[in-house]
């Protein structure tokens, strides 16, 4: 992976571990590169039973319809517990059956149809305001 991808995902494996925590005994895993959905698998295991999430990444603007159905579809093929759709935050989410979840990343903002790391915004507004401070605007 490149940098920017490597950075991007390690958000995510971020986000994952807030909402599945390795307190709990889930373990995250990619899948190798180049394979079909899911990007990636959380797992646990509880009571004697396995429990399975499959996770797809999304970082665009507007999630494709037939992406959210083809993660719903991999999730009862492979027998996952459910399904989470990993999304930076703002991002269009068509209608999203049952089964699948939506993860909002709130690091990663849409902001004018683009994505743009939430420290930037904030830097950029910043700026903005102390440049109106200083009669620079």
């Amino acid at each position: 992976m490149g940098g920017i991808k490597d950075s991007t995902y390690l958000d995510v494996q971020k986000a994952l571990a807030r909402r599945f925590s390795p307190q709990d005994g889930w373990r995250f895993a990619w899948s190798p590169a180049g394979s079909a959905q899911p990007e990636g698998l959380v797992s646990r295991r509880v009571a004697g039973r396995t429990e399975r999430v499959l996770v797809n990444v999304k970082m665009t603007p507007s999630v494709p319809v037939n992406a959210v159905e083809a993660l719903r579809a991999a999730a009862s093929v492979g027998k996952a517990d459910r399904a989470v759709l990993v999304v930076p935050g703002g991002a269009a989410v068509p209608e999203v059956p049952e089964g699948v979840d939506v993860l909002e990343m709130g690091n990663w903002q849409i902001v004018g149809g683009r994505i743009a790391w939430a420290k930037n915004i904030e830097r950029s507004a910043f700026l903005e305001e102390e440049r109106a401070r200083r009669g620079l605007a």
